[in-house]
């Protein structure tokens, strides 16, 4: 039941009473579970009429996912007696494991209860140093037939402004009780709250049913003589570490720890909880800031971003982001989203750290701190020998089940095995002998990563599990023990200096992170963005696991809950260990200066600070001020294709931007573009810029003097009403405009010339036609001139209207018969006639029109590699046209990645989630990029991408030839690798078989009689193919197996029947492992021929005890196989088989996604 507010204007936030058969607990994230002792025992209330609290508003408090429910209420269904109601006290109330500061039992009796208002207040109270009241609401807070209670803070309501950090924790419980006989009473309600300037007040809205106060209760009702007493027992408790119900709503880390936590991307909690144990680990962080990393892109280098990551985290006011990070993992936005193991994420970043620490002062650094080394041994018992192997470990994988502790796990895993029996170890030059196999540890690291091993395979299941089980580990352990020969003079004892912890289960969880940063500091808990204390016991029995539920007591009641043991399961817990050895804790721990900061790192973050600080106050002082975009010729000259300028965001021209306030004159501006400009003010001239219906943008009409004096924002309600920016133009203006006091219309035009030969299209100037009544050949030697050409050279005269259409213009006409106004752009070009045509390289660009179309498809592409994992030139854009072949644009990407055009083959984009397609994009001698890319009329301008790949061999083969990818499996059914082939369209499976041969070393010959080709399905055969096969017959769709045929089948006599077998688990559907051909031999009872299956699958005598075998027809009926069975005797049908049904033991199961995990830089 939701919680409902008090009914006044702050809108109080209450806990709810509800008389039900349950009673739910509010509960911190810090807090133990509810106290059974506080639920109302008295059986003589049927079950409509007993009383529950709710569910706890969500003002920083986690709401209970089901309530807990005492057995005793349910009496009707049990054998269990219900106890006498009691008289509570101070006892029932809940301390939470805190000091008690004050605590008091305040008692209000009302008289004349039927008469009092619907609202009032109890006389003060102190407790605590603190005043308190009652606020009450005997006829419901909105919540008619029941009395509302509250418990108020006179302090929190008054300390609003001088002290906002004010607050005071309280544990109460409210009853009402008989005036007289103050025992009978109802349940006292419970709960706690963090009373702030913010929340002062906190409560009950349906305390009690109003028809219930006038019943007998024990004898005597609450509501006696029409009077009652209103009971609150409370407690002020001590808040040791300020976290205490803390709604976090406001919580600054950096002002409350000196610390920032890391924001989280979407499912990076993993990320964050490893690198704030980086980072405090500062021997490594000083290692990372000596990393060389002077002109690295933050982006593409790994050690920069770290550091960047780093800095910002010691010195960042807020929470610093992990995506620069990421992006130089290679990783892209879906990488995001999936969750991976710590552990994982650890081995491969300090790889790839490690490896660009070679040859700088930081080589060697991270052996230096994470390596140890561990002996792995075989020591024969009788005789003087041993076979051992000394190798280096990162971190330490723990067993959690079985081990009740940290020191547990050790032993396990140091325990030795006996060899003895059918297990003898071979010992060369000494034969079977008994013996001891182990391991033992020859030195440990500086820094302890210890994996606790949460996740297994569960067989039952038959998939990943997690273990919740109570697993304890101490401030500090001792590990000489384990040492092969421990050092005297370094004591392997170690101090406890971070926890990553899980919370949830296998696919859906959450990464925190316990650290204590200074060797004897405070611990803190690091989770995502948010840092925060905590006490020894949030670190260490919070995160241990599962205890075991506690048994009920005689006569079915729950043992009182002290806040030392759990009586449900918990699914937080410890995941990664980090310990710092004592002998080197001040070395590892020692303090970070900004002399260990590379200059070009402090520089180059105060640089990104400072101007981030500069968008920050204009964006708070956005609506002072107004943009102008201005652009000149020689912004227009910059410009290449239709337009004079583009003002897209995307895609914008060069052009000046002014950031004006919207008081300033319009006078004042055009003084700013005189000094930008160097133009005398007199001698300019603007123009306003506008947006015509046919989306071209066009100078419209200039600006006239009696504008000087307008601000700017009434420029704009004139000019530019509705458009965020203003645009103009600057003419320069070098001649004195007509005196007379009608002056002739004039036109200002914009010329531009194309050049066919380059093909080029450039432009040149703007030009003022005196009058538009003039002929337009009377501009012809004007346009010559400005392109140097000779006085008589023919030329050919075009209006650029628009994207997709330009007209040729008609010199004989007058300017405004062929309709040319202000702002209309001209383009000429040389009339090309005769032998002078041979000179235009592409006959479609002869003349403008022809390269027009041309820019009208002209579209910026993103090729991106397909796979990063396979060779690849990276990601870059080219500028193409729609209408591009396919064959044309591979050209384009082959000349700029200097590669055979006919080595690349191109992928689709499925743009909804920028993933590749499934198959290639086919080549034909009709394709157009426009097909590509999959453009219609319709679709929406966004990037459009492309995937490539290079290719060991050219396209055309491809034509004549089939992909073909297959894996091999030898006669013990181990897979030994995928092979990609190439094949002729008109190969056969034999010639498959043979190029297979060649890649395993086989002899050719040997290939058509030594291996076999079938596909799969669901894990088992579904056709072999023979060997005259065409390849044209295998489908792609299903995977596609050699196997090497075993001896047993070469040997094969003509009795002998050949059968299928699969392996699967629990369900014939649900397959798993390598399905392999066998044979059945005459007379051959079932307990022989498991042998020779044993054999032949490869299962170990533990695993192959647990098989069960069924036969299964063509129709998936499947029948158990005794031992006395003889299956050569039964029909076998074409598709019938044997199954093997075993829990696949081999599948690599990964935790979360399936995806693992790289990084590519």
């Amino acid at each position: 039941m939701q919680p409902l507010p008090p009914n006044e204007q702050d809108s109080r936030k209450i806990v709810t009473n509800i008389t039900e058969n349950a009673a739910v607990h509010p509960v911190n994230h810090q807090q133990p579970p509810p106290d059974y002792t506080d639920i109302d025992l008295d059986s003589n209330i049927n079950r409509d009429e007993s009383t529950t609290a709710p569910t706890t508003p969500t003002n920083g408090l986690r709401e209970m996912s089901s309530p807990v429910v005492h057995p005793s209420l349910l009496a009707s269904q049990t054998s269990f007696p219900a106890p006498p109601i009691e008289p509570e006290d101070l006892d029932s109330i809940n301390n939470y494991g805190q000091q008690v500061v004050d605590q008091i039992m305040f008692k209000w009796d009302i008289a004349d209860w039927s008469s009092i208002p619907d609202r009032l207040h109890s006389p003060e109270f102190t407790c605590g140093g603190c005043r308190w009241k009652i606020l009450l609401f005997p006829r419901g807070n909105k919540q008619p037939e029941h009395v509302s209670a509250f418990l108020e803070s006179v302090d929190a309501a008054e300390r609003s402004e001088d002290k906002p950090e004010w607050h005071c924790c309280v544990s109460f419980g409210i009853r009402l009780a008989n005036t007289e006989n103050n025992s009978n009473c109802t349940k006292n309600t419970v709960s706690q709250n963090r009373y702030t300037p913010r929340q002062t007040d906190w409560g009950f809205n349906m305390l009690f049913k109003t028809h219930l106060l006038s019943r007998l209760h024990n004898g005597q009702p609450i509501l006696e003589h029409d009077r009652l007493s209103i009971i609150v027992s409370m407690k002020v408790l001590k808040d040791e570490y300020g976290t205490l119900w803390h709604d976090f709503i406001h919580w600054d880390s950096r002002k409350e720890t000196g610390y920032v936590g890391i924001r989280n991307q979407g499912a990076t909690c993993y990320l964050n909880s490893l690198l704030q144990s980086l980072y405090f680990t500062n021997y490594f962080r000083k290692a990372t800031y000596l990393i060389p990393t002077d002109n690295d892109d933050p982006q593409k280098s790994v050690p920069y971003a770290m550091q960047r990551l780093f800095y910002n985290m010691q010195f960042a006011p807020e929470a610093a982001s992990t995506t620069e990070l990421t992006k130089s993992f290679g990783w892209d936005t879906t990488d995001a989203f999936y969750q991976h193991d710590v552990q994982e994420l650890n081995r491969v970043l300090q790889d790839n750290l490690e490896s660009k620490m070679k040859g700088t002062f930081a080589e060697g650094a991270i052996r230096k701190l994470f390596t140890g080394k561990m002996k792995s041994y075989i020591k024969c018992v009788d005789v003087d020998f041993e076979s051992s192997r000394i190798e280096d470990f990162y971190d330490i994988q723990l067993n959690v089940k079985g081990c009740k502790n940290l020191r547990d796990s050790f032993v396990e895993y140091c325990t030795v095995e006996t060899m003895d029996g059918v297990n003898k170890y071979f010992a060369e030059g000494y034969g079977l002998q008994d013996a001891r196999k182990g391991v033992i540890f020859h030195h440990f690291p500086p820094v302890l990563h210890l994996q606790l091993k949460r996740f297994e395979y569960d067989m039952e299941r038959d998939s990943l599990v997690k273990i919740n089980d109570r697993h304890e580990f101490p401030l500090t352990i001792d590990l000489d023990e384990f040492l092969e020969e421990p050092d005297s003079a370094v004591k392997q004892r170690y101090h406890l200096h971070g926890v990553l912890v899980h919370s949830g289960e296998l696919h859906a969880g959450h990464y925190q992170a316990f650290i204590r940063p200074e060797k004897d500091g405070k611990w803190f808990k690091y989770d995502d963005d948010r840092v925060f204390p905590v006490s020894e016991r949030d670190v260490l029995e919070e995160n241990y696991g599962t205890e075991a539920v506690k048994p009920l007591q005689e006569g079915g009641i729950p043992p009182k809950f002290t806040g030392q043991f759990r009586n449900k399961p918990t699914f937080t817990n410890a995941y990664m260990l980090v310990y710092i050895r004592e002998h080197d804790l001040e070395e590892i721990l020692g303090p970070i200066t900004e002399h260990d900061i590379p200059d070009h790192l402090r520089r180059r973050v105060e640089e990104e600070r400072l101007a981030a600080e500069r968008r920050k106050r204009d964006k708070e002082e956005a609506h002072l001020y107004c943009n102008v975009c201005l652009i000149t010729e020689d912004d227009m000259r910059h410009h290449e294709g239709y337009d004079l300028c583009s003002f897209d965001e995307k895609n914008p021209s060069s052009m000046h931007i002014f950031r004006i306030r919207k008081a300033d004159t319009f006078a004042q501006f055009k003084s700013m573009v005189s000094d930008e400009l160097r133009v005398p003010v007199e001698q300019l001239r603007l123009w306003n810029v506008v947006s015509r219906q046919n989306k071209t943008v066009r100078p419209d009409t200039p600006l006239q003097s009696t504008s000087d004096e307008l601000t700017m924002e009434v420029v704009r309600s004139k000019v530019a009403k509705g458009v965020a920016d203003l645009r103009f133009y600057a003419e320069a203006v070098y001649f004195m405009p007509y005196s007379t006091i009608t002056p002739p219309p004039q036109l200002l035009l914009f010329i531009k010339y194309y050049d066919p030969i380059a093909p080029k299209l450039e432009f040149l100037s703007s030009i003022t036609v005196r009058n538009k009544n003039h002929k337009i050949s009377e501009i012809i030697p004007e346009l010559l001139a400005l392109k140097h050409l000779p006085p008589l050279t023919p030329i050919l005269l075009y209006e650029e209207i628009k994207v997709g259409m330009v007209d040729s213009i008609k010199p004989n006409l007058t300017f405004s018969q062929a309709e040319i106004g202000d702002g209309d752009i001209i383009c000429f070009q040389r009339d090309f006639q005769g032998e002078e045509i041979t000179q235009v390289p592409d006959a479609q660009l002869l003349t403008a029109p022809g390269y027009y179309e041309l820019l009208a498809n002209r579209i910026i592409v993103t090729f991106k590699p397909k796979s990063k994992d396979m060779p690849n030139k990276g990601e870059f854009e080219l500028v193409l046209s729609r209408k591009m072949l396919y064959d044309a644009v591979t050209d384009k990407i082959a000349k700029l990645l200097d590669l055979d055009p006919f080595k690349i083959r191109l992928w689709g984009s499925n743009h909804s989630h920028s993933m590749v397609t499934k198959g290639p994009i086919r080549r034909t001698t009709t394709t157009t990029l426009a097909e590509m890319l999959n453009i219609t009329p319709y679709t929406l301008q966004a990037q459009q991408i492309i995937y490539y790949e290079m290719l060991d061999v050219s396209i055309l083969e491809f034509e004549t030839k089939r992909y073909i990818k297959v894996f091999y499996v030898d006669a013990k059914l181990i897979e030994k690798g995928r092979f990609d082939m190439l094949m002729l369209k008109t190969s056969k499976v034999g010639d498959v078989l043979e190029g297979v041969a060649s890649r395993i070393g086989m002899p050719v010959a040997e290939a058509k009689t030594k291996l076999r080709l079938f596909d799969s399905s669901n894990s088992r055969v579904t056709k072999v193919y023979e060997n005259d096969e065409p390849i044209s017959v295998l489908l792609d769709s299903f995977p596609l197996i050699v196997e090497e045929i075993c001896e047993d089948e070469l040997n094969r006599t003509a009795a002998d029947k050949l059968v299928s077998v699969c392996h699967f688990f629990k369900d014939i559907y649900r397959g798993h492992g390598i399905p392999f051909q066998f044979i059945l031999k005459p007379g051959e009872m079932f307990s022989q021929t498991k042998k020779r299956l044993q054999a032949r699958s490869s299962l170990n005598d533990r695993d192959f005890g647990k098989v069960v075998f069924y036969f299964i027809t063509e129709r998936t009926q499947s029948t158990p196989i005794e031992d006395d069975d003889i299956l050569h005797d039964r029909p076998i049908g074409p598709n019938d088989l044997i199954g093997m049904d075993h829990p696949d033991k081999t599948a690599r199961i990964r935790y979360g996604a399936e995806k693992s995990i790289k990084i590519l830089n």
